[in-house]
């Protein structure tokens, strides 16, 4: 089959919302390789037509391919006096990633009409923010980028917008910012007044209940209650009724497997239409709280049941909870972020008032999120001692010892005492080894592994520890629960009960933190070596790379 040529890409990118992931990789590739032979000019070539598609699938190639080479060009395009000013202004992020002196205030001297240039890019932006999260997601990521008194004018001119589209921005800022600029949000809220308040109304209430923030709070209360006299009667609670109810049908509830250090992806959908899909994955760390946020928007059916196989095919194992799990999860993680003073994704804000209502739907059956806590009895004793058992599944491949800086020395002297086997033709030294000597090499090799996991259990597992993976282990067991695999479930509470200190069983006669130690030690270097290349492709090793024989 040929391959499609440079117009045919283009045409097919400006309707990307339907491309799959890889296939857009290929065709972002196949533009790279004529880049210069002339995809770069036919890209340009959309910037100069009226239209916002063209505009918006232009600056996403450049994003993804343009390079410093290409800044003189782009520079070359954006004071060309025929070029729409909508155009060059569209082209601003680009340049600001490559660092071109036109990027901000340098670019406004070549527009033809700057205000209304500005008008034309602000109502396009608020028509953008109207659409969908990820829309408002866009926009914000590069309003945090600004330097402070920029985003201050920013929320300013929002306030006096009287746009009621301006609302979608200017919620999430309540969250996670600044005092000015949370200030400075309330202010604009108050400043659109009744076309702000069926929204404005439960942020400011929500404000008020999550900040410890007096001077915030004190600001709050007062725009709050001169909202609620501008908006017509009836409107408070209409609104706080609206804000507890989901704007769209929860469609499925997803988490995976706990991997080895603490991280648990959190993936939920809304029903769009009966063909799409919208929604969230977040990125759950049990130190952090949640680390990361991604949307989808508009997403076919068949499209994200593909990306939770890919996903399970990629090691991050996944499988359908009940939602009241899932939001009960959601709740804990973002309640240490609070307390860990943990600045929450923007991604989160923007999607916070769909999940708290959901919350609010969900609110009489929030489950736990990790088995109950159990005392050791000697009972138990018989499956502690196959803890060591729990690496031989796939749930556990990637629990290793964290931090990995600690556990360095001893995997050094670990294989510091290794003999590695003679090659042939490197030399006569080692040449009629006997069987024999063999075997009492490994003998030793065995010693000692077992000599330095026992240096290790002194020196690196304390009481703190014991509590964070007695943890994780309950919260790892209770998705074994929702698996359904009871033996599984059996085994892992066994095992947390005499990890706790309070059990009183000493730590090296508990196979599974020997283990622990013994897999962390062996395979360190190969570890270290796959960090060292890229960390983005660590996968999960094999249980067992070395085993002592």
């Amino acid at each position: 089959m040929p391959s499609p040529s440079i117009d045919e890409v283009l045409d097919i990118l400006c309707h990307r919302d339907a491309v799959d992931p890889l296939q857009m990789d290929t065709y972002l590739e196949r533009l790279d390789e004529e880049w210069i032979a002339g995809a770069r000019e036919k890209v340009l070539a959309l910037l100069r037509r009226r239209d916002p598609v063209a505009h918006s699938t232009a600056v996403y190639i450049l994003s993804h391919l343009a390079t410093e080479d290409d800044r003189e060009v782009l520079e070359d395009f954006v004071t060309d006096p025929t070029v729409s000013d909508i155009a060059k202004l569209t082209l601003a992020p680009v340049l600001r990633e490559l660092n071109s002196e036109l990027a901000e205030e340098g670019l406004v001297e070549y527009l033809n009409d700057p205000e209304a240039a500005m008008l034309q890019m602000q109502s396009r932006l608020l028509e953008l923010v109207g659409k969908s999260e990820l829309g408002v997601e866009a926009v914000l990521e590069d309003v945090l980028s600004m330097p402070l008194e920029r985003r201050l004018g920013f929320v300013d001119w929002l306030g006096r917008s009287h746009d009621p589209r301006a609302v979608h921005l200017l919620i999430p800022l309540l969250e996670n910012q600044s005092t000015r600029v949370v200030m400075a949000t309330i202010d604009a809220l108050e400043q659109l007044g009744s076309l702000a308040a069926p929204q404005a109304i439960p942020a400011l209430n929500h404000l008020l209940t999550s900040s410890s923030n007096r001077l915030l709070k004190q600001h709050a209360r007062a725009a709050l209650g001169r909202l609620t006299m501008l908006a017509a009667p009836g409107t408070e609670a209409q609104a706080l009724a609206d804000a507890a109810r989901p704007a769209y049908p929860l469609y499925e509830a997803r988490v995976s497997f706990i991997d080895g250090s603490g991280s648990q992806i959190i993936m939920l959908a809304w029903k769009q239409s009966e063909e799409t899909v919208k929604g969230i994955n977040l990125l759950y760390q049990d130190q952090w709280g949640i680390k990361d946020c991604y949307s989808t928007d508009e997403m076919a059916l068949e499209r994200w049941q593909r990306l939770v196989r890919e996903m399970s095919d990629q090691g991050f194992t996944n499988f359908a909870v009940p939602p009241a799990y899932c939001l009960a999860l959601i709740a804990e993680a973002a309640a240490l972020n609070r307390r860990g003073r943990h600045k929450l994704p923007i991604a989160y804000a923007i999607w916070r008032p769909l999940l708290s209502a959901e919350m609010h739907q969900h609110q009489s059956q929030l489950m736990a999120t990790a088995l109950e806590p159990q005392p050791f009895r000697p009972e138990l004793l018989p499956l502690v001692q196959r803890g060591d058992q729990l690496f031989q599944l796939p749930e556990f491949a990637s629990w290793m010892y964290e931090p990995l800086e600690r556990i360095q020395p001893f995997m050094a002297r670990y294989w510091g005492t290794i003999e590695f086997p003679h090659v042939p033709g490197a030399g006569s030294r080692g040449r009629g080894r006997s069987h024999k000597q063999s075997q009492q090499t490994t003998s030793d090799r065995r010693q000692a592994l077992e000599s330095v996991v026992e240096e290790a259990l002194e020196e690196l597992i304390d009481d703190a520890w014991r509590l964070l993976y007695e943890s994780r282990l309950r919260r790892q067991g209770q998705l074994f629960e929702f698996a359904g695999r009871q033996e599984e479930v059996a085994l892992i509470r066994a095992v947390a009960a005499a990890l706790h200190p309070a059990s009183g069983l000493p730590l090296k006669e508990q196979p599974f933190v020997r283990a622990f130690l013994s897999l962390s030690i062996r395979q360190g270097p190969f570890r270290m070596l796959l960090e060292t290349l890229d960390s983005n492709e660590l996968q999960p090793l094999p249980g067992d790379l070395f085993p002592p024989r």
